[in-house]
């Protein structure tokens, strides 16, 4: 129940400010008489009070027609977070554990350089391809088809691959340094024997606490991502939308963000289970 509870405040609450901005939809489309613009307000439902006008909103959101509106955009967006995700998570711990096991080395030092580098992707990307008009790595037309979708991807990932790098590092030193581990060694395990069999499990659930965020800030991140490569996904529908004062979309996307930000949260919190059996839900 915390999930969609959570949506429905944040759908208030966006729906709210959206009515406390100057302007609305019919206003903005131009120069119109009196008898025009209430014309206007009446067939969107805009001259009713606002807990009707919400309450009337939010049950389209909730049979499904807006979703199936953003459908193209909500599949689109799917795929940049989705892969986005991968970068983050997977070179992120591959980094890390590479450089746990070459600790206090030059090549420790190139990786976790090179993590901390990735923080700057995000601005060579965008400011690249601004620069250019999306010509160098990204074809805009037709926007986001096959390998289109890498580059956003790339530079939505890559700032947070290096942020997990660093924490699987420490987390890996960390259970190095343990009674376990040097009790592990004594019984004659090699080093590599003695991460591989008893160190990731534990150094795992350490770096699983940080998922949670990483994937909640790739969800928002990615509102800024789809406005710098103009991707037509809900980040960009989201921006528009309330530029526009549409407030069925811009409240929608709010509401299934604030969902999908809950969602994915809880299954981070379902795997500590299958990770660590002493924790209970």
């Amino acid at each position: 129940m915390l999930v969609p509870t959570s949506a429905m405040i944040g759908s208030l609450v966006i729906f709210s400010a959206l009515h406390f901005l100057p302007g609305d939809p019919v206003a903005r489309e131009g120069h119109q008489t009196p008898l025009q613009y209430e014309q206007g307000m009446h067939r969107l439902g805009l001259d009713l009070p606002l807990p009707v006008q919400y309450v009337r909103l939010m049950a389209r959101i909730l049979n499904g027609d807006l979703a199936r509106t953003l459908q193209p955009e909500a599949v689109l967006s799917g795929k940049i977070g989705f892969v986005a995700a991968v970068i983050a998570i997977a070179l992120g711990i591959a980094i890390g554990m590479t450089s746990a096991r070459k600790a206090n080395s030059a090549t420790d030092r190139i990786l976790i350089s090179l993590a901390r580098a990735f923080l700057l992707v995000f601005f060579g990307v965008t400011v690249l391809f601004n620069l250019t008009g999306g010509l160098i790595f990204y074809d805009p037309n037709p926007c986001c088809q096959g390998a289109q979708i890498l580059m956003p991807a790339f530079a939505l990932g890559a700032p947070f691959a290096g942020y997990v790098a660093r924490h699987t590092r420490g987390s890996i030193l960390e259970e190095l340094r343990r009674d376990y581990a040097t009790t592990a060694r004594a019984k004659g395990l090699a080093e590599e024997q003695v991460i591989q069999v008893h160190v990731l499990r534990n150094a795992a659930i350490i770096v699983l606490t940080i998922v949670g965020p990483v994937v909640t800030a790739l969800i928002t991140g990615s509102m800024v991502i789809e406005q710098f490569f103009a991707v037509p996904g809900l980040g960009h529908e989201l921006i528009q939308s309330i530029l526009s004062r549409n407030y069925t979309t811009a409240v929608g996307v709010f509401f299934y963000y604030v969902l999908l930000i809950g969602i994915a949260n809880l299954i981070v919190d379902l795997l500590y289970p299958l990770l660590d059996p002493r924790v209970s839900l």
